[in-house]
């Protein structure tokens, strides 16, 4: 009786870990979760998460790891991370989306622009910029 019970648990705890995972590979959910874990300081983890089903870590390895430090050096300029707001989404067709965020700090907003791609079944990222200029946030459209 004991190992049914737990037999049960674990295909119930495998099952709805299965559908939250299923369910975070949007481009929201992933852009929302990278933005948290560079408010909590975790920029390396962040960008492993960001570049999932990516080829970008596997073709610019070098380019990746510049990145990441770049931001850990760059972010503690603005003060800090206050929390991020989601200004835009456009949709390219049915293969492309634009996100636009404004990752709020103490000083100074920064503006992230992050491009997603669906060649077939799943999301992921194609592109990602940022900076303090404003010209980020206008439509593409």
């Amino acid at each position: 009786m004991k190992v049914r019970v737990v037999v049960f648990m674990f295909v119930i705890l495998f099952s709805s870990i299965s559908m939250s995972f299923a369910q975070d590979t949007s481009p929201k959910s992933l852009t929302d979760a990278f933005l948290r874990m560079l408010q909590d300081g975790k920029t390396s983890q962040a960008f492993d998460l960001l570049f999932v089903g990516s080829e970008i870590p596997k073709s610019k390895p070098q380019a990746v790891e510049v990145l990441k430090r770049q931001i850990d050096s760059a972010l503690p300029l603005y003060g800090k991370i206050l929390g991020f707001e989601s200004i835009r989404e456009e949709k390219f067709g049915t293969t492309i989306v634009r996100l636009v965020y404004v990752l709020k700090s103490e000083k100074a907003p920064t503006i992230w622009e992050f491009y997603y791609y669906k060649p077939k079944s799943e999301w992921f990222l194609a592109n990602v910029m940022f900076n303090d200029q404003f010209f980020l946030l206008e439509s593409k459209q």
